[in-house]
């Protein structure tokens, strides 16, 4: 079964409400079918691996490039302006302030929502125009067990292993550009990253993709299995859920981030 979402056209807040609803009892019933799934042995695994490889085909070289320029952006900007008032050796710690802690989560984010989120919506919604999805349901097949779960777990998993990758690239490229083309000092650049770079700051990276692929990856599928009104009704729905999942990422990153501040003290600083 699959939540099923009857506009009322009661007005703004009203059809934001229920949409907020249906989306919050389809999360919490991927979720209870995911874990029953798993005790019972039933989960579908090779689904699993198929969705997960097409995802790291369509989001691992789109991460890539949008990082490229962003760390070199970031060298060239601080790297210019800690040369200027002679810090130019701290140019590590700028790497572990502005990458690990903020860029590479959320340019997985963008990338996992904008690409990955976009084709499971494309793709269920494909389906459910085509009443896949409903044959499923008359042949008493568990549509979120069989189609949803997988590509959820699929997408929270390329996004956990996307941050990692984005974290080490956004550092090489930004090591490359102050080292080789600069001329900056190799030592004080791995330096002050050790000295600077916490371990804490990585695995906030990495939950705060956690969750953005828990929200990425429901919002698709909620929406691709909601999907009504033939092919135009699959592009609206991909441009709807790409709009929902941006704003989830940036609400999220905002709710973290404030946390995160507020629980582990900044370097140099004592409770």
């Amino acid at each position: 079964m699959t939540v099923q979402v009857v506009s009322s056209k009661k007005g703004l807040i009203a059809d934001a409400v229920n949409e907020i609803g249906g989306l919050v009892t389809f999360a919490a019933q991927t979720f209870l079918t995911g874990l029953a799934a798993i005790l019972r042995g039933r989960f579908p695994l090779a689904e699993f691996v198929e969705q997960t490889v097409f995802l790291v085909r369509v989001c691992f070289w789109p991460s890539l490039l949008l990082m490229l320029p962003i760390g070199v952006v970031i060298a060239v900007m601080m790297g210019g302006l800690a040369g200027r008032i002679g810090a130019a050796q701290y140019s590590g710690a700028v790497v572990s302030f502005v990458i690990i802690g903020q860029a590479a989560a959320l340019v997985t984010a963008l990338i996992v929502a904008g690409v990955g989120g976009a084709a499971i919506v494309s793709d269920l919604g494909a389906r459910t125009i085509r009443e896949e999805i409903d044959a499923m349901q008359v042949m008493s097949m568990d549509v979120v067990e069989r189609v949803v779960v997988p590509r959820v777990f699929a997408l929270v998993f390329v996004a956990l292993s996307m941050c990692a990758i984005v974290s080490f690239s956004g550092i090489l490229f930004t090591y490359a550009y102050q080292v080789v083309g600069v001329g900056e000092s190799q030592g004080g650049f791995l330096l002050t990253l050790q000295a600077y770079g916490r371990t804490t700051d990585f695995v906030m990276a990495l939950f705060k993709s956690f969750c953005f692929g828990v929200a990425c990856s429901i919002i698709a599928a909620y929406k691709g299995t909601q999907t009504r009104g033939g092919s135009s009704g699959v592009a609206n729905s991909v441009n709807e859920s790409v709009v929902m999942m941006f704003i989830a990422v940036f609400v999220i990153n905002v709710v973290l981030t404030q946390m995160y501040i507020v629980v582990v003290p900044a370097v140099g600083e004592y409770i």
